[in-house]
């Protein structure tokens, strides 16, 4: 078992949780960074760690619907429902097709397509319920005033006339790389989506200021704020491996690095191609 993405078990020790009395499995080992851990009365849990069990194999059911842990194991998973795998891969493609023709926006289908998911039961209400990531909702709900807070108390111009001082004179494209590298390390620390919410200001009132385009710049908070690949907490997926893989913060950095890096230089190639740098 691994502990899930935001999951409110990171930090605390496994008798804070009370983990043998609410599940009734004993944690046997934790490994961390490739190092197996034993004495675990007072170790913290972090995100990353694989955690051993020994228990009754008909709790892991119980345990495999908890949404603070991840259970590695199948038989903790319910099997699928084949049956209905037509009707949700229908309804899916409706929502992809009615969104590029431009039918409806992808809010308006994306819960449509939510609310017919349940209606055919593909899914019951109680599991639509739990896979809503509440603490993103608000995270990003709290977000948006900051963003235009950041807009109207003058910071966003401060910051162009920053980005604007550093780079501007070297050219719009330095610009568009000046913003990817500022954007991509927001969000080796933040949420894409907050990422972008707080950095779309600033995006458009470079391009303001520069005379380049809106569409060009919004491209690169767009493309950069999904460069989280330098930190296990940037990214649900980093952390889910770190444990199962034995990876440490050090090798996200030599991985991720020189990815970022890659998808820096084919943005500065690509999105001048495909959105002009100027109107």
């Amino acid at each position: 078992m691994v502990l899930a993405p935001r999951s409110t078990a990171a930090g605390r020790t496994l008798t804070a949780i009370h983990f043998r009395e609410k599940y009734g499995f004993n944690v046997m080992a934790v490994m961390r960074a490739g190092n197996q851990h034993r004495d675990l009365r007072y170790l913290p849990l972090q995100f990353g760690d694989a955690l051993l069990l020994h228990g009754p194999r008909a709790k892991l059911k119980v345990l495999g619907e908890e949404p603070d842990f991840l259970v590695l194991t199948e038989e903790a998973q319910e099997a699928p429902l084949l049956g209905k795998a037509p009707i949700s891969a229908l309804l899916m493609l409706a929502i992809v097709v009615s969104v590029i023709l431009g039918v409806a926006p992808i809010y308006i289908a994306a819960v449509t397509g939510a609310i017919l998911m349940v209606l055919s039961r593909c899914l019951t209400m109680d599991e639509a319920y739990r896979a809503i990531e509440w603490r993103a909702v608000f995270l990003i709900a709290g977000m948006l005033p900051l963003g235009l807070a950041i807009e109207k108390s003058g910071a966003a111009a401060l910051m162009t006339n920053a980005v604007v001082g550093i780079v501007g004179d070297f050219g719009p494209l330095f610009v568009v790389g000046g913003l990817y590298v500022l954007t991509a390390i927001a969000a080796q620390v933040m949420p894409t989506a907050a990422v972008a919410i707080l950095i779309a200001p600033l995006a458009i009132s470079t391009a303001s200021e520069l005379g380049m385009s809106p569409y060009a710049l919004m491209m690169t908070v767009s493309l950069s704020a999904s460069a989280s690949f330098m930190s296990p907490v940037a990214h649900p997926a980093n952390v889910l491996v770190m444990g199962p893989g034995g990876y440490r913060f050090i090798d996200y950095i030599k991985v991720g690095l020189p990815l970022t890096v890659i998808c820096l230089l084919v943005t500065l190639l690509v999105l001048p191609l495909v959105w002009p740098l100027t109107p």
